[in-house]
């Protein structure tokens, strides 16, 4: 989903080698780089030409709600106005389906560029619909409003531009956590290093800036990530969270409803930079005012930022193992150069995530493709937060940072599997 290591270092080719080459595209940075404003969409929000109003941020300050281990587990309601959802006659999950399933032939004959994706989604909720039946992890109604909220969703966003900083939709922040916490099998799921949370909300109060270096598994781990946090009395972290977001979560039509759903630091890979041509230096200055913005987030302090330093989701070896991809060092070494030059305190945590039976990968890796087969299963998962890689290990040179972050997610990895 975030093919990260791909964004990165085309940023860094283009940008900073091609750039310098190209008069025209040296003209348009000019330009770009003096009228840019980071507190655009931060303070006054995203305005889309194609949905109605403007997509705020929360301006919710981080709590210091002391949590830890025993904090209880719970479901979020969805947020919005439930009147608008039909209300079930048997309150089955076969009412419920047939409601749901007729709504995307509704879909698919108002939006026929999208046939073969509505598809895809329409066995994704066969699959949804199998778990929820048999696992009976919500209510038949709840499951009909999960799909419903869906369907307007993709409706709303289907002609979306994505900025490069996108804030979250509030009405759908719930919503996300929502849909896919009724496929964790809450029981056997493995919530660890929940105690470092309260050091998070402290170094935010102090103006401190915090990147989470982690794994990746499957296209919902930010939301998971999200619930994480939300269900541990940190709601506001949940809320405050940015992700670094490739082309393929804003591109692809299934993804883009959940992607609104979170804050998302958005950039071009090498390979959409090139396709089509006469869009090559638009987009060349879209990822050079990305990295601005990150310079700027940094700069401004008080702000927490995910990335997978991997440049992708892991993957089952032939044996059916699941390891961490290798740490990218490039993409490490320029967050770490990026944090530097901000002067502001800035912590590097490690975070493991064991998602991967929520909504499987495909084994074969297409950057071309967006995906045409999605799975789902109500499983256990497991997120082990870990501490500051710089307390964890105090005298580690800066040339070590890659391979002991590495080993530290691979350590904190091993807890949760």
């Amino acid at each position: 989903m975030l093919h990260l290591r791909k964004a990165l270092l085309s940023v860094l080719l283009f940008v900073t080698i091609r750039m310098t080459n190209v008069e025209s595209v040296k003209k348009n940075l000019l330009h770009y780089v003096k009228n840019y404003n980071p507190c655009d969409s931060f303070v006054r929000g995203v305005r889309s030409t194609h949905t109605k109003g403007t997509i705020r941020a929360s301006q919710n300050p981080i709590s210091t709600t002391p949590n830890g281990d025993n904090s209880a587990i719970y479901t979020p309601p969805i947020s919005g106005n439930k009147l608008n959802y039909p209300t079930l006659e048997n309150n089955t999950y076969e009412e419920a389906l047939k409601i749901i399933s007729d709504k995307l032939e509704t879909l698919k004959e108002e939006n026929t560029d999208n046939v073969e994706h509505i598809d895809t989604f329409s066995g994704f909720l066969k699959n949804y619909f199998d778990e929820m039946k048999r696992h009976k992890s919500c209510p038949p109604q709840i499951f009909l409003e999960n799909f419903l909220k869906y369907i307007e969703s993709f409706k709303k966003y289907r002609y979306y531009t994505f900025p490069n900083v996108h804030r979250y939709d509030e009405s759908l922040h719930e919503w996300s956590l929502q849909f896919w916490s009724q496929l964790i099998d809450k029981e056997n799921s493995k919530f660890r290093g929940t105690q470092h949370i309260e050091k998070m909300q402290k170094w935010i109060e102090q103006g401190h800036n915090i990147i989470i270096f982690s794994n990746h598994h499957i296209e919902a781990d930010a939301n998971i990530i999200k619930y994480f946090f939300h269900i541990h009395n940190a709601s506001n972290i949940s809320r405050k969270i940015i992700f670094i977001g490739g082309h393929k979560i804003r591109a692809d039509p299934l993804s883009r409803p959940f992607s609104v759903s979170a804050n998302l630091l958005c950039i071009y890979s090498k390979k959409y930079i090139e396709n089509p041509p006469e869009l090559r230096e638009e987009k060349i200055m879209f990822n050079h005012k990305s990295l601005n913005a990150l310079k700027n987030l940094l700069a401004e302090g008080r702000n927490i930022i995910w990335l997978a330093p991997s440049g992708g989701r892991d993957r089952k070896d032939p044996h059916g193992n699941i390891k961490i991809s290798t740490f990218d060092p490039k993409i490490i070494q320029t967050f770490h150069i990026f944090a530097k030059r901000a002067k502001i305190k800035t912590h590097f945590i490690g975070l493991a995530l064991n998602t991967y039976n929520i909504c499987p990968p495909s084994n074969t890796i297409d950057v071309d493709e967006i995906e045409k087969q999605r799975s789902c299963a109500y499983s256990p998962v497991g997120l082990n937060l870990g501490e500051d890689i710089f307390e964890v290990y105090p005298t580690m040179d800066e040339k070590e940072i890659t391979k002991k972050l590495y080993t530290y997610v691979s350590r904190l990895y091993s807890e949760i599997c």
